[in-house]
């Protein structure tokens, strides 16, 4: 989808970092924009500034782990345009740093419901209407390049959390129909509010500067969305453990396909 002129976006987590860049981004290509996030003030803020660039932008104040506020975004941005083309999957949250041993059910909990379930409720609330419209259409999950590798330790709840959320845009893929695309993207340190740090906007690569990396990915469909460079070092370094570990210890055999998962699924569909 290369041209964005009247079509239009729907962004969670979009008053802020990396959502508002992407608004300010797809207004700039002239879309019709609605962010969603928690907080009223902070989206008036957004929309003024759009709507001072020329931007034809609303907003709706959204909780995205609740299913129900989910569905009311879709209700109003059907009510407001009568389509939805592109959804952003874009809200989230860093939880809270700690050692696995210390941490508790309620901690990851927090980190799922708006990581995991909030992407899934935009999958949920939006994508039987995109389907439905037949027109060409996007969703857009913004993951984390911690869902390609782990960085480090006292992360286990939000690295779970965004390698759930690739899982289910593998699979999100598998499903569409192909006038559906659907892409993954994996920002790095991004200067943003994630986590309620001042210190994270001031951090990370500037959003703007992000959005440039990423725009061309989008035009052209592509699905594994990336920007850090740094990431492809840590992807090839586990794929290269992995890989030792298979070669060592599970090599091919003769026969082994009646072992192969992926061929598997594929007979038990098809």
């Amino acid at each position: 989808m290369k041209n964005f002129k009247d079509k239009v976006v729907v962004i969670t987590g979009g008053a802020t970092g990396i959502g508002k860049a992407m608004a300010n981004r797809f207004g700039a290509e002239s879309a019709k924009v609605i962010i969603a996030a928690r907080r009223e003030a902070r989206l008036r803020e957004a929309v003024k500034d759009l709507r001072d660039k020329g931007v034809d932008a609303r907003y709706k104040v959204c909780d995205v782990s609740n299913l129900e506020d989910t569905k009311a975004l879709a209700d109003f941005a059907w009510a407001e345009f009568g389509q939805v083309d592109v959804l952003v999957n874009n809200a989230g949250i860093a939880g809270i740093p700690e050692m696995l041993l210390d941490s508790s059910r309620e901690s990851y909990q927090r980190v799922f419901d708006v990581n995991v379930f909030g992407q899934l409720n935009g999958i949920w609330a939006f994508g039987n209407r995109m389907i439905a419209q037949g027109t060409p259409a996007m969703i857009l999950n913004v993951i984390s390049e911690t869902g390609l590798f782990v960085a480090g330790p006292m992360m286990g709840g939000y690295a779970a959390s965004k390698y759930a959320g690739r899982a289910i845009s593998e699979v999100l893929r598998l499903e569409m129909p192909k006038h559906v695309q659907v892409g993954a993207i994996y920002p790095g340190g991004v200067q943003s509010e994630l986590g309620g740090s001042k210190e994270m906007t001031q951090i990370g690569m500037p959003a703007d500067e992000f959005i440039d990396i990423i725009w061309p990915q989008i035009e052209n469909g592509e699905f594994h969305i990336v920007s850090h460079p740094w990431a492809k070092d840590y992807v090839v370094e586990d794929t290269a453990e992995l890989t030792q570990a298979f070669d060592r210890y599970a090599p091919h055999f003769d026969g082994d396909r009646k072992y192969d998962s992926k061929w598997l699924a594929k007979q038990m569909v098809g």
